[in-house]
């Protein structure tokens, strides 16, 4: 009788020792709550770092390619003057603060056709996108039309400004008299949001490009 009670104790406390209280229930779910919120924002800020970080890098790669292009453009520019569609003739470079146009060399011809290796192209800020237009030819008919592409977009500012061989600075080109002339380098500054400003001082051959 007296096994009977001591083993009827004993499942008593066995009994009373299996499973948790609610408050333990309540403890435990409250800690794995808070684990999981701080889990879950340390997850969330890792994801949106590396979004950031990708998106970093390809504002950089399009900038870069942007720039690529347009230092290739400068110089490469050469003396050929064109006529507009008008038959007035324009000069070699021509441009001022915001906007350039000019004639370059190098234009490639892989496919051997039946077209010069110059090129008119023109760079221009147009809204938030940094534009580069070209023509098919270079001294135009009343129908010549330009082909305009966006090279680069989040530009908030485009600034340029002509070096003289004689060591002035100017925001125009050609100054009078100057006509048959190239700048010895000109000046980009180029605002954006993603990068900030960017500036760039390119040097121009003085008989253009070789």
């Amino acid at each position: 009788m007296i096994c009977a009670r001591a083993s009827a104790s004993l499942c008593g406390v066995r009994a009373r020792m299996v499973g948790f209280t609610l408050l333990e229930v309540v403890v435990a779910v409250g800690l794995f709550a808070v684990v999981s919120a701080l889990a879950f924002g340390g997850l969330s800020s890792l994801l949106r770092s590396r979004e950031q970080l990708a998106s970093a890098a390809a504002d950089l790669a399009d900038m870069q390619l942007a720039m690529q292009i347009f230092e290739r453009d400068v110089r490469s520019a050469l003396l050929r003057p064109v006529r507009d569609s008008y038959g007035e003739v324009l000069p070699s470079m021509a441009g001022d603060a915001d906007s350039l146009e000019l004639t370059r060399s190098g234009y490639s011809n892989g496919l051997q056709l039946a077209r010069s290796e110059l090129e008119r192209v023109a760079w221009r800020q147009q809204k938030d996108a940094w534009q580069r237009g070209r023509w098919a030819v270079l001294d135009r008919a009343p129908t010549t039309s330009v082909d305009v592409a966006d090279v680069l977009t989040g530009v908030t500012r485009m600034q340029l400004r002509y070096r003289t061989r004689d060591g002035q600075e100017t925001d125009r080109w050609p100054l009078p008299g100057r006509e048959d002339q190239l700048p010895l380098a000109l000046e980009l500054r180029l605002q954006t949001r993603s990068l900030g400003e960017i500036r760039r001082l390119i040097e121009i051959s003085p008989g253009g490009w070789q």
